[in-house]
Order: C-alpha cells, then sequence, then structure tokens
C-alpha cells in the first residue's frame, strides 16, 4: 500500500492553493491517487478508459450517474424500510436494485414468471431506460436525471452527496491546471481529453506493473495458469492500492473475482452503456 508523502510545513502547504497544485504536477505517478479527490479520479478514469475528446456535458452525465447508481445501492436499506417518499425515486430504486439482483421486482418479476435471468435483466433494463433515461412528453433526460441527483442528495450524508455541476467543472480545471488532462476549443465547442504527456507517463508505469506481474506469476505455485495470475495479481493488490491500479489500468477485478473497482466510473460504466443514451 502506498502512503502518503509527508512534507515539511503541510500546514503552509495547504494554505497555498498554488504550491499544492505545484507540487501535485511532480509527484510520481503512484502518490497521485492519495491527492486527487474522489470527483478528480472519476474525472480521470473516465477520460482514460474512453482516451479520446469528451464533452463537459458527457463527463457531467457520466460522472453524475455513476454516483446516482452507486448511492441506489447504498440506501437501499432505506429503500426497504418504506422511508423513501418520492414515487419518482422510489420507481426508479425499485427497477435499479432489481435490475442488479438485489431485490426482486414485484410486478415485473411476477408478470415475467418463467423469463430467465439474463432476458429478465435486459427486460427490467429496458423500462429502466425508457422511463429514467430517455426522454418523454413530460421530462426531458436532463430534469430527470437532476430530479434523481435532488431527490438522492436529499437522504445521504453530505460526504456522499452526488457532486454539483459546479464541482465537476472545477475538477476538470483544477486537473487542467496540474497538466493532467487538457481542452481544446473547436468553434464554440469545448472538449476535454488526457495529456499526452501524463498518458506517456501512465503508460510506462502501465509497463512496469505488467512486466512486475508476468514476473510474479511464473514464479507462483498454482497449478493452473488462473490460479498463477490470481497469485500474481493478488501481491499487486496488496503492494499497490487498488486506486493507483486502477489508474493504470491494470483491472485486478478480472482475475481477483471477490473486488470490485473502486472508482464508480469503473464499477458501473457497463450499466452507463446498456442504460442510457450518453
Amino acid at each position: 500500500m502506498v502512503e502518503r508523502k509527508r512534507f515539511p510545513d503541510e500546514t503552509t502547504l495547504v494554505k497555498s492553493p498554488e504550491l499544492a497544485k505545484t507540487m501535485t504536477a511532480s509527484l510520481p505517478i503512484d502518490l497521485l491517487p492519495t491527492y486527487f479527490t474522489q470527483v478528480e479520479s472519476e474525472v480521470m478514469n473516465l477520460l482514460l478508459f474512453w482516451q479520446t475528446d469528451l464533452t463537459p456535458k458527457y463527463i457531467e452525465n457520466v460522472i453524475q450517474t455513476v454516483y446516482i447508481f452507486d448511492r441506489a445501492i447504498q440506501i437501499r436499506v432505506t429503500y426497504s424500510s418504506g422511508l423513501v417518499k418520492d414515487p419518482f425515486l422510489e420507481n426508479f430504486l425499485t427497477l435499479f436494485l432489481a435490475y442488479k439482483g438485489l431485490i426482486d421486482h414485484p410486478h415485473i418479476v411476477f408478470a415475467k414468471k418463467g423469463m430467465d435471468l439474463d432476458a429478465e435483466k435486459r427486460f427490467i433494463a429496458f423500462v429502466l431506460k425508457s422511463k429514467y433515461f430517455t426522454p418523454d412528453n413530460e421530462m426531458p433526460v436532463e430534469k430527470k436525471k437532476l430530479k434523481l441527483v435532488a431527490e438522492i442528495n436529499k437522504i445521504v450524508s453530505k460526504p456522499l452527496a452526488i457532486p454539483s455541476h459546479r464541482a465537476i467543472s472545477n475538477a476538470l480545471l483544477d486537473l487542467e491546471a496540474v497538466g493532467y488532462v487538457r481542452r481544446k476549443e473547436i468553434r464554440t465547442k469545448t472538449l476535454w481529453n488526457v495529456d499526452p504527456t501524463f498518458l506517456q507517463m501512465r503508460m510506462e508505469r502501465h509497463r512496469q506493473i505488467i512486466d512486475e506481474f508476468v514476473k510474479l506469476r511464473s514464479e507462483s505455485k498454482g497449478s493452473t495458469k488462473e490460479e498463477q495470475e490470481r497469485d500474481a495479481m493478488a501481491i499487486l493488490f496488496d503492494k499497490y492500492s487498488p486506486a493507483l491500479l486502477e489508474l493504470l489500468g491494470i483491472e485486478y477485478w478480472k482475475y481477483l473475482t471477490d473486488k470490485e473497482p473502486v472508482s464508480l466510473v469503473l464499477r458501473y460504466i457497463n450499466d452507463v452503456q446498456q442504460l442510457t443514451r450518453y
């Protein structure tokens, strides 16, 4: 596990944002997850996942949506206790938790009795996408998303609040200031992507970790390739932080099947692709 690096007079550092940005920009890549805020980490992981130009609106939509999905799971105890009073949010929770296999939908599952699990999930996904991520005569998609954000933020504690437009915009600007992302202006359109210098640094560190993985795999006592790979990845998981492995594009959860990504973007990106039109 990487420990946070200690600098002299950290109080002074905290009081000087410009100095903090300078220090962060010069940090080894292994230390970056310690200094990123969660929103900054999510933005970086999204840009690194696609490695292409993304609009601010797309970034905001995905970031807020993965938080919605995660908070929906976190508040399922509140939901099951009948404490969710808003019908719009309550219906969303019913559908999403059923889609994730955490509850049985009281109506859809009964109506489709005998349907195999994959077909049942696809059916619930269709209903979820239609009701919450498709515009209709009553409400545009953006308003639906913001209503979910507002209703969930009424329930969760402040540290778990879904980030606002301003918080996501500030994260992009802060990452730009330290040189990890950059923006393009094409006429009136703004696009964001990962800075090529950072991408190169990430690629080199990724290669080093993969070389270490190959070496550890060859030293494993496992009797099958799968066991050897699991042993090697378990050592890397204990040695490095999950957030660092994710930042470097090391998909440890594919080998350690009892783990899931720390990053909400990486944890829910497949759900975003299945349920939304972003």
